[in-house]
């Protein structure tokens, strides 16, 4: 009775083994080394178009990565890309403006102060509903110091839309809102806005087919070679206990002691 329970906890524990094998290797990285608020944007749409999705700390440590089934790696870029994720960095005033020399040119400066305001106007734009993602390019001539004639100042924006939204009826409003964003575009025409529609809809998860059962989730998500090592792993701890158990069976015959003829 001893030997059989014995038998019993080692082959739970073989198959718990096993079971963290199979966990421990599904799953790969769909995007690594993001921001956490950009990995979290990326959670957001994959989990919300019903695909299974973790976050973890990149190996490097240096940032987070996403990580989903192998085979659902199209639906998944297809969701992402129709929702520009993952988006590029957003960089505040600050940051642009840091000194890390002694001094900088009149150019750099400039190059600086221009970059400033693109950036800034860039994440207004990205908090209009529908705005997926957007481009800024602005033109401020230099002034003359003579008081010449100095060109009119420009700007030209991209915006990417999502799919289903359509902001050209709001283009009038936009151009306003650009030119009093930035000094000396006093100009509405000045302004040319862009518009763009990002991808289409995701693509419907993969059915099962006549000729191509459906794969359950969790396999999906595991690697051949992940679950040939489990196989391996389960296998060989099973012989462990079959082995086990033949030998504590032997013992305990051993132990028996002889049998006498009374006769």
């Amino acid at each position: 009775m001893k030997a059989s329970n014995a038998n019993k906890r080692l082959a739970i524990l073989a198959l718990l083994l096993a079971c963290l094998a199979l966990a421990g290797c599904s799953g790969s990285a769909l995007y690594s080394n993001l921001e956490e608020q950009q990995a979290n944007q990326v959670m957001a749409a994959l989990l919300g178009a019903g695909i299974k999705a973790d976050k973890t700390l990149s190996t490097d440590k240096k940032g987070w990565e996403v990580r989903i089934a192998e085979g659902d790696f199209p639906r998944a870029m297809a969701v992402l890309h129709s929702k520009g994720l993952p988006r590029r960095q957003s960089f505040t005033m600050g940051e642009i403006f840091k000194k890390e020399g002694f001094a900088t040119s009149a150019t750099q400066e400039k190059a600086l102060y221009v970059f400033g305001l693109e950036e800034s106007m860039r994440q207004k734009l990205l908090k209009i509903d529908g705005v997926v993602d957007a481009a800024v390019s602005i033109a401020l001539p230099d002034r003359d110091p003579l008081g010449g004639d100095t060109a009119d100042s420009s700007a030209s924006v991209f915006i990417y839309q999502a799919p289903g939204t359509d902001l050209r009826d709001r283009e009038t409003d936009l151009k306003v809102g650009v030119k009093d964003s930035i000094e000396g575009l006093d100009d509405v025409n000045k302004v040319t806005i862009k518009f763009f529609t990002v991808g289409g809809a995701a693509p419907p998860p993969q059915t099962a087919t006549a000729s191509q059962p459906a794969m359950p989730a969790v396999l999906s998500s595991i690697s051949p070679l992940a679950i040939a090592i489990s196989v391996a792993v389960a296998v060989l701890l099973a012989l462990v206990v079959a082995f086990g158990g033949r030998v504590r069976a032997r013992l305990a015959e051993a132990k028996q002691p002889p049998r006498v003829w009374n006769g």
